[in-house]
């Protein structure tokens, strides 16, 4: 059988196992009829941008009664039935994968997300890259980056869809680590990296060699200068998980010397994380207060000029 014979197969009664899926997935109720039409939408995207098509029936299943029964059943030539064999294992394997990572997308999907809205390449890369991931781990990331490009079409950069697949589980730990020591402003989120004082990251398993390696996946950018978190939206604080710090008049924080990048950021708002015990105390509050001390003694030197100061409190 070639891979023509096993798409057509593959998507032989496509509306019953669309309807069968939404069903195992989101049960009846309320719940299953406020986000029947958006997953509705997604699995037509799915089928119209790059001709995938939900089952109803198990993979495995479909494998063993449709695809290797009818192989195994057939009068060609051993050498090439063993070929179609694993070249169907294999289209299998990948579409379990690809089934996998749609159905955790469709657990964090909103209510008013926009699938169709989303870009047929950018959809198109993202299918044809998730077929090959196969850890439960990066399934979960996977899928919840599809689930956040629906709810908000155009929030991910493709560049991010080519660094995840170079990425192995050091990588995605030393990237969870550097998001627990994230603030949020908003949207907007950034590491506290006091390049100053990096040693005293190291209680915590952050080593300079660990932002040198997210920079080269391009997760991060590093500078030995500070980079500045400004309030967009009329934010007046930020938050380190449940701590609460005010912005004042200066309406920016410092945030040290990384920050994410475009890549970094779709990335830190596709997982999980927990605070680390004491790095608010230990970390981001001295931090604080020695940058503000710093721009007070810059305010200082500045009026003995009659300098304009409004551009360093960000006026």
């Amino acid at each position: 059988m070639d891979d023509e014979s096993l798409s057509t197969a593959r998507s032989k009664s496509q509306e019953e196992g669309k309807m069968g899926t939404l069903t195992d997935l989101l049960g009846t109720g309320e719940a299953a009829t406020a986000l029947g039409g958006v997953i509705t939408a997604l699995l037509d995207k799915l089928s119209h941008a790059v001709g995938w098509y939900a089952n109803h029936d198990t993979p495995n299943r479909v494998a063993i009664n449709t695809y290797i029964a009818e192989i195994q059943n057939s009068n060609i030539d051993p050498l090439i039935k063993a070929a179609r064999i694993s070249n169907a294992k294999k289209i299998i394997r990948e579409y379990c994968n690809q089934e996998n990572i749609v159905s955790i997308a469709i657990q964090s999907v909103k209510s008013d997300a926009k699938p169709e809205n989303i870009d047929a390449d950018w959809l198109a890369q993202f299918m044809d890259k998730a077929r090959l991931v196969s850890s439960e781990e990066f399934q979960l990331i996977w899928g919840k980056i599809l689930a956040n490009e629906c709810n908000e079409p155009g929030c991910v950069p493709r560049a991010l869809l080519e660094i995840l697949p170079r990425m192995d589980k050091e990588d995605a730990e030393n990237f969870s680590l550097i998001c627990r020591m994230a603030i949020r402003m908003g949207k907007s989120a950034s590491p506290i990296i006091d390049t100053v004082n990096i040693d005293k990251y190291a209680q915590w398993g952050l080593a300079l060699d660990t932002l040198i390696d997210l920079t080269s996946l391009g997760l991060i950018n590093t500078n030995s200068n500070s980079y500045f978190l400004a309030s967009e939206t009329g934010e007046t604080t930020v938050q380190y998980f449940d701590e609460i710090y005010p912005l004042s008049e200066t309406k920016r924080i410092a945030v040290g010397g990384a920050i994410f990048t475009k890549a970094g950021k779709a990335l830190y708002h596709s997982i999980c994380v927990e605070k680390l015990d004491g790095f608010y105390e230990k970390i981001c509050l001295p931090y604080w207060k020695r940058a503000e001390n710093e721009l007070c003694n810059m305010e200082k030197k500045l009026q003995k000029y009659g300098m304009d100061l409004s551009y360093i409190r960000g006026k």
